[in-house]
């Protein structure tokens, strides 16, 4: 797919009867969930592209608006320095 430039992966899954199952991945800009590409499938019901970062978002955090992952962690972060000099 040419939607999946940075955040692409791929995915091998061996059962123990040696059954191999294969796809395609993105990781969600915005919670960190891996989501696995359905071939043929409606490429909505994977996910969405945000229209303000312009990443791949997954179902569950769609319409949320946008709030990368990186800028939480760095809320958390700081949050929790300010709560240290208390």
């Amino acid at each position: 797919m040419a939607l999946l430039k940075r955040q692409a992966g791929y995915e091998i899954v061996t059962s123990p009867d040696g059954h191999v199952e294969e796809a395609d991945t993105y990781t969600c800009f915005h919670c960190g969930s891996v989501v696995r590409c359905k071939p043929f499938v409606d490429g909505a019901a994977m996910g969405a592209r945000c229209t303000c970062c312009d990443s791949l978002i997954c179902l569950h955090c769609v319409g949320k608006g946008c709030t990368p992952l990186q800028k939480q962690l760095e809320r958390w972060e700081r949050r929790r320095e300010m709560e240290s000099l208390r």
